[in-house]
């Protein structure tokens, strides 16, 4: 059974922004969400298949993991990974707890955090984190918002990599369905993605890490960091 290690820590921008942007996730709309997002909207609005996204995870994932932001769950469960140390770390319980309920299996420890406070609990460092679809719905200017990963290196070890995904509201060009989403959910707080461009991501994590890839399909930026 999933440990619970950390409670939400103070936010570091605006609160109400911050609960905006994840009050969505409620276990009804989660009950939904891999149909919603991983079957409909990554295919034809955001133009970057789930299996482009699971691949990421293929290349990327080591048996020492940290999975900050964790939706369902999905990724982890289908990569075909093994882990000796698996963490699952969100602001949201009701993520946590489907997310650790589909990968008992791991016997994964939970953490209940906000990524743009620093972390409150001292964790052993890992040799890999995800982050993927997280700093689309995170308040504030890309630089702001890479205070998470900031909050994040202190828990990576010499050599591991930072790897993720995230939908931009600049510099693409979303088809009808895509800046329908986008105008709703940027509306409703969910997201807050409208300056958010692949040029900002890229000098944010060149001025963080040695080695960036970042790869741009449709209107989601894939991005590998070491």
């Amino acid at each position: 059974m999933a440990e619970h290690l950390a409670r939400k820590s103070e936010a570091s921008t605006d609160p109400r922004a911050i609960a905006r942007a994840h009050a969505i996730y409620t276990p009804l709309m989660l009950s939904f969400y891999d149909v919603l997002v991983h079957g409909l909207s990554n295919r034809y609005a955001w133009k970057c298949p789930t299996p482009r996204l699971l691949s990421l995870y293929e290349a990327n994932l080591t048996a020492n993991h940290l999975e900050a932001g964790v939706g369902t769950g999905l990724f982890l469960d289908r990569a075909g990974a093994e882990f000796d140390r698996l963490v699952l770390l969100d602001i949201n319980r009701n993520c946590l707890a489907r997310a650790a309920r589909r990968l008992a299996r791991f016997a994964p420890t939970t953490c209940e955090a906000n990524l743009l406070a620093p972390l409150a609990e001292h964790m052993a460092p890992f040799d890999s984190v995800g982050l993927t679809y997280v700093l689309h719905c995170l308040p504030g200017r890309m630089s702001e918002k890479l205070k998470a990963i900031d909050h994040l290196r202190p828990v990576m070890a010499d050599g591991a990599v930072l790897f993720g995904a995230t939908i931009l509201g600049r510099g693409v060009t979303p088809n009808a369905a895509a800046r329908t989403l986008l105008d709703l959910y940027n509306a409703k707080g969910v997201f807050n993605n409208r300056e958010d461009d692949a040029e900002a991501l890229a000098q944010g994590l060149n001025q963080r890490f040695a080695t960036v890839e970042i790869e741009r399909q449709g209107c989601v930026a894939l991005f590998r960091a070491a």
